[in-house]
């Protein structure tokens, strides 16, 4: 079909979800500030001029800062956020160390996952930005529709996928003892994080893991058989109590990264039936 997807698989990963959850979005809180953090390597480029226009044009918060996180070595990053107005944040400052002191290499053939880690340790840290949420987000993800994150009564506002992976569960109950809850992921390229409850999962994971900071905690947490045996987004979903959160679909459709053309050529194709996009390496 012309539009790149079946209605089949539109049934299934469209109206499935409007009949599971509610077909109305919640009302957001509008004047809740929130910051912005995107870590970004200098491949990003290409796609985060879009990732930028979605969350501009379909975040109805109010937009304190938009923080670039990435090495100080790679001068085009920085020359990007001077050219637009974003601020960059040098990715060894927030837990005082880098991808390479993490060391982690998994399986037998000893793949290097140390810097698929520490990015996710960036983003629960908590130490980027002084709004008292923020959102997190892939530089290869872009939003089509208006995404409520923070409801009127100010509960966060989750968006859950089909992804299903048994080693995030697993790690789950050896880091804090916790027994996950549910079919749904909560891996969906984005998330709200409210800081009061990022440091109360911080203080549940050095309560849970004695003489461990968080961070190192999770470091030696993660299954050096598995590829993908970490997730901070399904931690941190799981960990925040039902009563403080709502779940709606994330309607996410996978594209090739040829065809990254305009916000608005890709909101008119994809639009009506996706709430963003995202442009995997792998697509390419």
């Amino acid at each position: 079909m012309a539009m790149g997807f079946s209605v089949g698989k539109l049934q299934r990963k469209g109206l499935y979800w409007y009949r599971a959850f509610t077909s109305c979005d919640p009302q957001p809180k509008c004047d809740t500030k929130v910051d912005i953090i995107i870590p970004v390597i200098s491949k990003d480029l290409a796609i985060i001029p879009l990732c930028l226009s979605g969350l501009r044009a379909n975040i109805p918060h109010i937009i304190s800062e938009i923080y670039i996180v990435a090495n100080s070595t790679d001068g085009i990053v920085q020359e990007f956020c001077h050219k637009n107005k974003l601020q960059f944040i040098e990715e060894r400052e927030i837990l005082g160390y880098g991808p390479k002191e993490i060391d982690l290499k998994i399986g037998p053939d000893l793949k290097d996952r140390s810097g698929w880690l520490f990015q996710q340790l960036l983003k629960l840290s908590g130490r980027i930005g002084s709004s008292d949420h923020y959102i997190t987000i892939d530089a290869d993800h872009v939003l089509l529709r208006p995404h409520t994150f923070i409801t009127a009564d100010g509960n966060s506002v989750f968006y859950q996928s089909y992804e299903h992976h048994l080693p995030y569960y697993d790690n789950i109950r050896r880091l804090i003892g916790f027994d996950p809850i549910g079919r749904l992921s909560y891996v969906s390229h984005k998330m709200v994080f409210k800081r009061g409850n990022v440091s109360n999962l911080h203080r549940l994971i050095e309560t849970s893991n004695p003489g461990k900071s968080w961070d190192q905690a999770i470091i030696d947490s993660v299954d050096r058989n598995e590829i993908s045996g970490f997730s901070e987004f399904e931690l941190y979903g799981n960990f925040v109590p039902e009563n403080q959160k709502i779940c709606l679909p994330t309607l996410n459709h996978h594209l090739s990264p040829a065809s990254a053309t305009s916000l608005d050529a890709i909101k008119s194709r994809y639009g009506h039936f996706f709430r963003s996009v995202t442009f995997p390496d792998y697509k390419s």
